[in-house]
């Protein structure tokens, strides 16, 4: 593995904020990379501010790294000074917790939370050398995946990303591990494209390469699944029960002021008030409520774990 470390140190005294940069928070974790396991780099494509508070991120960071075949990695998006910087001495993207360049890792999942992040997925991309395009990439380039609300209109990011997770996160990444990890172990037999096929098949992910467009015009005529078995419908994966998910277990304590910056609680996922304005109210249902004994043991357990006084339980309404 190559560490970025004794590249990024130096740079530091020259950004506004150096601190973002660092890592090694309370609650971050240091994952051992193994040949044989899926090592995954989850970006949430702003700055760690923004970013680090995110609760996909944070949930999926932990159940990846309590898995013997995966290890996660968090990344923000640099600012510009550093980004300057960064291009300055051709110093890649890199991950937060130990500083291994993003092109190094098998999976970089990016959440798009919101539409007006896409041009820094794209940014990111290009800052890690991974070609920018689905097409352009090879079988050793990392598989590029997207997750979050942004994604339920994919179509938009379909030239760039490899997958795209439709719903909700939290058993379709141990899913897509699996595959991952048995075609690692394969050897890569069949190459990227037999891979991007076997994620195509999990419930949930949808991989549009393995789909045809045909046009009339500017109008789509019909999409045709390019094996028989990929389905010609993706649904969205939902968790049944919130209560077997308490996550994220040990939240973690940025170095700086952030956004959000207090204890979340995630206390219900999903709205019944149906505002037609809402998409999230929407792309969420159904409701599932968290038991109230585990929010309890959350809060308590996260207050003391934290630090942090004040406490948000987070729902849509």
């Amino acid at each position: 593995m190559t560490a970025l470390w004794p590249r990024i140190e130096p740079l530091l005294d020259r950004v506004e904020k150096p601190a973002r940069y660092i890592g090694m928070e309370r609650g971050a974790q240091v994952p051992i990379h193994r040949p044989d396991a899926v090592s995954w780099l989850l970006v949430y494509p702003d700055t760690y501010e923004v970013g680090l508070p995110n609760q996909g991120l944070q949930i999926l960071y932990e159940i990846l790294n309590e898995r013997d075949d995966a290890a996660a990695e968090r990344g923000y998006a640099p600012w510009t000074d550093l980004e300057a910087l960064m291009r300055a001495r051709s110093v890649p993207f890199f991950s937060l917790d130990t500083h291994k360049p993003a092109g190094e890792f098998d999976v970089i999942a990016f959440g798009l939370a919101a539409e007006l992040v896409y041009t820094n997925v794209l940014n990111c991309l290009d800052l890690s050398g991974v070609p920018v395009r689905s097409e352009a990439r090879r079988d050793e380039d990392p598989i590029v995946v997207a997750g979050g609300h942004a994604t339920f209109n994919p179509e938009p990011m379909a030239d760039f990303i490899d997958a795209f997770v439709i719903g909700d996160g939290e058993e379709v990444v141990g899913d897509m591990t699996e595959v991952i990890v048995a075609w690692k172990r394969s050897g890569r037999i069949g190459g990227r494209e037999a891979v991007l096929h076997d994620l195509s098949l999990i419930m949930g992910v949808y991989v549009p390469s393995m789909y045809e467009v045909e046009y009339d015009g500017m109008a789509i005529r019909e999409v045709r699944p390019r094996y028989p078995d990929v389905p010609s419908t993706v649904d969205k994966r939902t968790i049944a029960d919130l209560g077997e998910w308490p996550y994220p277990k040990n939240q973690l304590v940025p170095l700086i002021e952030v956004v959000h910056d207090r204890l979340n609680v995630e206390i219900f996922r999903g709205c019944t008030r149906g505002c037609r304005f809402c998409q999230a109210g929407m792309i969420t249902r159904p409701v599932r409520e968290r038991p109230l004994e585990q929010a309890r043991t959350m809060v308590a357990e996260g207050l003391k774990r934290t630090g942090y006084d004040e406490v948000a339980l987070t729902s849509l309404s």
